[in-house]
């Protein structure tokens, strides 16, 4: 029954999985983060749940153009899913402004065999540099953009310095724009960084939902693709993957760094391995196992924030 609903493309199906997310969202903000219902956090939340349906139309987009599933609705369930276990990433609107960045620029990078390389070079520069300025591990995806600079045919000094030669430009028009605002101090603190390794950390409640991201993305990523399976594809969500495990472990925002860089390749691992099932009992119980955690995070979270 719930692997039937999923398993279409129309689009009423896609409104209902954006429609638990929206709702996902208000009850996160006003009910379990107690946000006081004012004007200003009702806008917000109408913004956020905007880039909801700009994320899920990215990721729908992405799925589709690449042939990632066999023409179902489970990438964007999972992700929804999955985020709902970070409920307190849906505090500050500039991380959801950051994640709509970093998912456009994965879906420039996924579609590098099909255009242009130095477009989408410089195009996925300039998402980098505006997801840093919301949120500044965002800024990691360089590493994930040089290594397929270095992997991608071509020209490759050339290539290197489109990243490097956007930044400087941008950074120095950004800095031009802080001065003439007087905000000039308040910029640089931004992109102040000290990594931060204390294991300590990990001992809060609020991180049982990234361990388990954590260990769902080492096994089951590896598993999901360890049968051959569009290698460029599943060699891209490893990286990402990779990126976001080195950002949990530099940067204090580590539920928000767990939720932008891992959701996503886990939703794909998941896709795959639901689709890999034949009995149809087993596919029903894990499905709404991962609705029902879902679920449960409204109960609990207070201990997750």
């Amino acid at each position: 029954m719930f692997y039937n609903f999923l398993n279409t493309t129309k689009t009423a199906r896609l409104f209902t999985i954006y429609g638990i997310g929206v709702l996902q969202i208000f009850l996160y903000r006003f009910s379990l983060l107690s946000l006081p219902f004012s004007l200003v956090n009702i806008l917000e939340t109408i913004f956020i749940s905007f880039l909801l349906l700009v994320d899920i139309s990215v990721i729908t987009l992405m799925v589709r153009k690449n042939q990632l599933s066999e023409g179902n609705l489970l990438v964007p369930f999972f992700w929804i899913l999955l985020g709902s276990l970070f409920p307190e990433v849906y505090v500050d609107a500039a991380i959801i402004v950051a994640n709509t960045c970093i998912l456009f620029l994965f879906y420039q990078i996924i579609s590098l065999r099909n255009i242009d390389g130095r477009e989408v070079f410089f195009n996925a520069s300039m998402l980098i540099f505006i997801a840093s300025l919301f949120f500044l591990p965002s800024i990691l995806s360089l590493l994930l953009l040089w290594i397929h600079i270095l992997i991608y045919p071509g020209k490759r000094f050339r290539n290197m310095l489109i990243p490097m030669v956007s930044f400087m430009l941008l950074s120095i028009l950004i800095l031009a724009i802080a001065i003439s605002l007087d905000v000039e101090e308040k910029l640089l603190l931004h992109f102040q960084f000290v990594p931060n390794f204390s294991l300590d950390s990990y001992l809060q409640y609020k991180y049982i939902p990234l361990v388990g991201i954590l260990l769902l993305t080492i096994t089951i990523t590896s598993w999901a693709f360890w049968k051959p399976y569009k290698r460029y594809y599943s060699r891209f969500l490893i990286k990402i993957a990779i990126v976001g495990i080195l950002g949990i472990i530099l940067f204090p925002e580590k539920n928000a760094v767990g939720w932008i860089y891992l959701t996503f390749p886990t939703a794909l691992s998941l896709t795959i391995i639901i689709g890999r099932i034949r009995r149809y009992w087993l596919r029903e119980t894990l499905l709404w196992s991962f609705a029902f955690l879902s679920l449960s995070v409204l109960i609990f979270g207070t201990y997750l924030v």
